[in-house]
């Protein structure tokens, strides 16, 4: 594996595990036992699927 390839997948480890630990997910431990794609999974997971929850004054529509 080239050196340039090899430092952008750590950059991208470090990137994720930072994002992880900021939230209190994950510690330390448990992270380095995770593979790129977990970390990029859990990562999507936690800041882009948005809990389903009512707003104050939203009106629901029932059928």
């Amino acid at each position: 594996m080239s050196k340039m390839l090899q430092n952008a997948l750590i950059e991208q480890r470090n990137y994720y595990s930072e994002k992880l630990l900021a939230i209190g997910v994950y510690n330390k431990e448990v992270m380095k036992n995770m593979t790129l794609t977990e970390l990029k999974n859990e990562y999507n997971y936690f800041y882009h699927n948005d809990p389903q929850v009512k707003r104050k004054g939203a009106k629901s529509f029932e059928m």
